[in-house]
């Protein structure tokens, strides 16, 4: 029997989420694990298992035992055009929906996979052709091209040193909240003021506030 067209588009939106978690993962390490592709999609190991054998087949996925998982050139391809969609969906929400910097994220996952190319395309008209995310993350081109940006992270600045944040991680939605009440967002000006010994805390001046931060929180902010 065929498939019906909502069995085929939740084919089609499942791969994406495998390729884009590939993607994602693969940023911070050369390669992706089978447990760390089953936590962040929140399924069992072995279906992982068995999804990355068909895409490896598909030829979307390169997998090696004891290896990890990458994305194939023809992977990569669809998962940069989610991503573009992602970014471009979370710019929208902020800027002309009024929603905040910790709602986005999981908002955007539903709508990235419903999105043709050409709304993507009217999307990035309507917002001017943005560079980057509300999170400071670059947005793909619609050919492709994700642009390298290099910040400091936050937790190597020395005191007496003033900064801007520019870029700040979306893979934690209470971190994301934590910091947005902090006023730590993209386009803020910082001071800071001391950094405690043994991995300590960094005081910071934002304004008139001072406020202490962890440095696990401070390694994933990036700044100029």
């Amino acid at each position: 029997m065929p498939l019906t067209s909502d069995e085929v588009n939740s084919q089609s939106e499942s791969t994406e989420m495998y390729l884009i978690t590939v993607y994602r993962l693969t940023r911070r390490s050369p390669a992706a694990s089978t447990k760390d592709i089953a936590d962040m999609l929140n399924v069992s190991p072995p279906s992982v298992s068995e999804r990355i054998k068909r895409l490896t087949e598909q030829g979307y996925l390169n997998h090696a035992w004891r290896e990890g998982t990458t994305l194939t050139e023809a992977g990569e391809r669809i998962a940069v055009n989610v991503l573009r969609k992602h970014r471009l969906v979370e710019t929208f929400l902020v800027e002309m929906a009024g929603y905040t910097l910790d709602e986005i994220h999981d908002e955007a996952c539903h709508i990235e996979h419903a999105i043709s190319d050409r709304l993507a395309d009217r999307l990035e008209v309507m917002l001017k052709h943005p560079t980057v995310d509300p999170h400071g993350h670059p947005i793909p081109t619609k050919n492709g091209e994700v642009a390298t940006l290099t910040y400091r992270s936050l937790a190597e600045v020395e005191p007496g040193e003033t900064v801007v944040i520019h870029q700040i991680s979306d893979w934690d939605r209470a971190q994301l909240t934590y910091l947005q009440s902090l006023g730590l967002v993209p386009g803020v000006e910082i001071e800071i003021l001391d950094r405690a010994p043994f991995d300590g805390p960094l005081t910071i001046k934002l304004g008139s506030k001072v406020f202490a931060l962890a440095q696990d929180i401070a390694q994933t902010v990036g700044v100029q």
